[in-house]
């Protein structure tokens, strides 16, 4: 029985790009959660672009800063 050939994700259909991202972000976000490390994503607030949304396990969602020279992070707002 000759291997099944895997293809490359151009190659996929939206549904099954869709579904493939899917799995990997469930098994990431699993990985957050048990470190306790936030999802990091951006949205309207971020203004500038070194502004992120922090959201962590707990519900706390932070509106923070980072400083590009040394990746500090300033919490700017407390958004929950």
């Amino acid at each position: 029985m000759p291997a099944k050939r895997r293809r490359l994700i151009f190659e996929l259909t939206q549904k099954e790009k869709e579904a493939k991202f899917k799995a990997v972000l469930n098994e990431v976000s699993k990985k957050a959660l048990a470190l306790n490390q936030p999802i990091v994503f951006r949205n309207e607030l971020c203004i500038k672009p070194n502004l992120f949304i922090h959201k962590y396990p707990d519900g706390r969602t932070e509106l923070i800063e980072q400083d590009s020279q040394n990746s500090s992070e300033k919490v700017l707002k407390l958004l929950n």
